[in-house]
C-alpha cells in the first residue's frame, strides 16, 4: 500500500472512531499503532506523540463517596472509576495535574443524581456519560484535546 493511501485510510480511521465505535476491519491494533502518524486536531490544544502502541492506560480517581437525592431510599452514592486512554502522557502526567479539578467537578456530578434517575437499568451508563462528558470538559479548559480521553469505566457503584 502506497504511503498517501495508508496516510488517507488512518485518517479515516481516526475520523470514524471519533464518532462511533467501529470494528478495524481486520487490521490489527498494533498494526495501526505501527502505522500512525500523529492525530491531527487544532493547534489550540496541547499536542502528543502518537504512542508507540495502541495499549489503554487507565487513569483511577480517588474513591467517590457523596450525599446525593437518595428520595428516602439511600443518602449515599459510592462510585469508583477510572478514565481510559490509549495517550500515556495524557493519564500519566496532564490528568494527575488535574485530579483535584476533575474530584471537585465529578464530586458535584454525583451530588446532583438521584435515586429514581440512577436505580434504573440504563442508570449507571448515563452516570459514566455524564462524568465522562466532565472530564472532558475539563480536559478543553486546560488546552488538552478531550477525545484523546476514550471512557471511562465504573469499578464500584453504591447507593446505601
Amino acid at each position: 500500500m502506497k504511503q498517501t493511501a495508508r496516510r488517507a485510510l488512518h485518517r479515516a480511521i481516526i475520523a470514524t472512531s471519533l464518532m462511533t465505535p467501529i470494528a478495524l476491519m481486520g487490521h490489527s491494533t498494533a498494526t495501526l499503532a505501527e502505522d500512525s502518524e500523529p492525530m491531527s486536531y487544532s493547534p489550540k490544544y496541547k499536542q502528543f506523540e502518537p504512542p508507540a502502541e495502541k495499549v489503554p492506560k487507565y487513569f483511577a480517581m480517588d474513591k467517590n463517596v457523596v450525599n446525593f437525592n437518595g428520595e428516602g431510599q439511600a443518602k449515599f452514592l459510592a462510585v469508583d472509576f477510572k478514565f481510559m486512554s490509549y495517550y500515556p502522557q495524557l493519564v500519566e502526567v496532564e490528568m494527575e495535574h488535574l485530579r483535584p479539578i476533575l474530584k471537585n467537578n465529578i464530586d458535584r456530578v454525583l451530588r446532583n443524581q438521584s435515586f429514581s434517575k440512577l436505580n434504573t437499568p440504563d442508570g449507571p451508563d448515563e452516570l459514566r456519560k455524564e462524568i465522562l462528558k466532565e472530564a472532558k470538559a475539563i480536559l478543553e479548559e486546560h488546552r488538552l484535546f478531550p477525545d484523546l480521553l476514550e471512557d471511562v469505566y465504573l469499578e464500584r457503584f453504591v447507593m446505601q
